[in-house]
Order: structure tokens, then sequence, then C-alpha cells
């Protein structure tokens, strides 16, 4: 198949598990506290506490369903992707009557993506093209307002002086900061201790919706990726962790799944890596050809990894990862 007919079968592929995803929103009240969203993206609200936002549609239509229920004084972001800050300038400046006292806090180096004109350009087009598919599906009018990325500035920048670092000096509530950078260089998770929870962004993984398997985030170095999954493992571990929250499909409430979807992170991994290390040899791509090759790489992945696994994660997404992984393991692994 030529690339324009996998792209075809992909769109086909998944679009009706993307809309029902999306027309799946709703609050949902667990044990450790608020789950808002649906599979196409989660975020988390414990006490006063949000951990993401979403792009700025999801951001509105969720912080709606909220705001006059539940009061939010913090915004903790786990890093500068689009679809987890896009919509941190509507919760700062729409909602602030509901939220006046809001922080935000994040890694230090998400204020540099945010000085910067082409990651802002990446984020803004990446937010439109998400919160349009988002209008276009739910067809609520007011939405059609909050299709725009807006930047925003961090209140409270986080710096990495050691591994972990404790929250509570900031937030009236126990919670610690882990640097597990390799998604990207701002990658941070964070434990909140009272709830034995841990929200990791994506510094794991993101599983597919049959959960066979978990799809490898390594965006800026695999060596660092893998090294801080042995990290967070150890800490889960060490903490029996149950309630484990990823950012989109699925999220754990049970220690044992949470252990079986470590043990399917690292088999995806393992697998993974072999598939690129394969694509790599066989196109002779390499940093001074890059740009002539990626096309062959990238259409090889598409039939090997998204449609055997049933990914949804958008195609323009996909082939944005797909670009910085093949980088990071030319660099890292040949």
């Amino acid at each position: 198949m030529s690339i324009e007919e996998i792209l075809k079968l992909v769109e086909n592929e998944n679009q009706l598990l993307r809309e029902n995803y999306i027309k799946s929103y709703k609050i949902k009240e667990e044990e450790f506290g608020i789950v808002l969203g649906s599979p196409y993206c989660y975020i988390y609200l414990i006490e006063d506490v949000l951990v993401d936002i979403s792009v700025s549609a999801w951001a509105y239509l969720l912080l709606n369903l909220i705001k006059n229920k539940y009061k939010i004084n913090y915004l903790l972001l786990t890093h500068s992707h689009y679809d987890h800050l896009g919509g941190a300038y509507l919760l700062k400046e729409n909602f602030k009557n509901y939220f006046e006292n809001l922080k935000i806090i994040g890694h230090n180096n998400i204020t540099n993506v945010l000085k910067s004109t082409n990651a802002i350009k990446i984020i803004s087009d990446f937010n439109y093209k998400d919160s349009s598919e988002i209008y276009n599906i739910l067809k609520i009018n007011e939405l059609s307002n909050f299709l725009e990325f807006k930047t925003f500035n961090l209140d409270y920048e986080l710096q990495e002086k050691e591994k972990i670092i404790n929250l509570s000096n900031l937030v009236n509530k126990d919670i610690k900061v882990i640097f597990v950078s390799g998604h990207t260089k701002d990658s941070v998770s964070y434990y909140f201790v009272k709830e034995n929870v841990l929200i990791m962004g994506e510094s794991m993984g993101v599983p597919n919706h049959k959960f066979t398997f978990v799809l490898p985030e390594f965006l800026t170095s695999y060596i660092h990726y893998k090294n801080n999954i042995k990290f967070q493992e150890e800490f889960i571990i060490d903490k029996k962790i149950n309630n484990f929250l990823l950012p989109h499909i699925m999220y754990f409430t049970s220690f044992n799944d949470v252990k079986d979807f470590i043990k399917l992170s690292y088999q995806s991994l393992e697998l993974y890596t072999k598939k690129f290390l394969e694509y790599i040899s066989k196109t002779k791509i390499n940093l001074d050809n890059f740009d002539s090759k990626i096309e062959e790489v990238f259409k090889y992945i598409l039939e090997d990894i998204y449609i055997k696994y049933e990914l949804t994660q958008p195609i323009y997404a996909f082939k944005a990862n797909i670009t910085a992984q093949v980088k990071s393991i030319i660099k890292e692994l040949t």
C-alpha cells in the first residue's frame, strides 16, 4: 500500500473510536478524587489540585462541568505538550471568577517552550486541530469560541535540584514531584502521598484501548525514558501504588493492574525499539539523509504498529512523535 492508502485506512479505522471517546466525557468520583473527561483525555482533580488541562476546547467543556461544584487553587502540569497545557489560559482567565486564586506550577523548561516561536506554532496548530475535532463532533456552539491556544506564564517553576522534591511548601498538600525526562525535557510525575496516587503524564507510555500494547513515548531521549521507567517502577513497587493515573485511554486503581501495565510497557518498548532499529537499517536513514527517508520509516511504523495495535492518537501528532523518536534512536543506539 502507498502511504496515502495507509493513511486513509487509519482514518477510517480510528475515527469511530475517537468520536466515541469525545462524546463520552463525564465527571467520575473515585476514592482518590475526581476524574474528568474520557479515554480521549483524562484530567484529575484531587481536592483543590488539578493535574493537566488538555486542549482548549476540552478544557472549556470540562471546566464548565465543575465550575460551580469544585474549587481549583492549583494547576500542576506534567509537561509542555499541547494536549496537557492547551487550556491553561482558559482556566486562568475565562474562569477566574470561579478559580480566582489559581497558581500554575510546572517544570522550569515549560517557560522556555512558551518563549519559543516554533514551539508555540506547533502547540497552537495541534491544539486547534484537536479542539476543532471536538467542536465538530459535539456540535456545541459555545466551543467554537475556544479553539485557539493562548500562551500563559507559570506562577512557579520547578527546579530539578534532586530527583524527587516536595511541593508541600507551595501547595497545602503532601505532593512529591519526580523528575522523569525522556518523553520531554520537562516531564515530571506527581505523587499524592495520602491518596497513594501517581500521575505521570506520558513518561511510561500510553496503552491502546485493548491493553495489548503500551505505545512508548520517548521523544527527547530513549535512554532517559527507559531509565525513568525503571526509576518509577521501583518507586511504584516500594509505595505499592494502586492509583496509577494516565492522561489517555485508561487509568488504574488496582496494584496488580499497575504491575501488569509496567510489564506491558517494558515488552512494548523492547518490541518498538527492535522495529525502529530494523527500519533504520532497512532504509539506511541517518541524520544526513533524514528528511528524504523519514516518510519511508513512517510508512513501516503505520503498518506494523499503528494499524496492528489500533492506536487512536491523531496522525499529525503520531508523525511528529515518530520523527522525534527516530532521531533519538539514531543518536543513542546506532
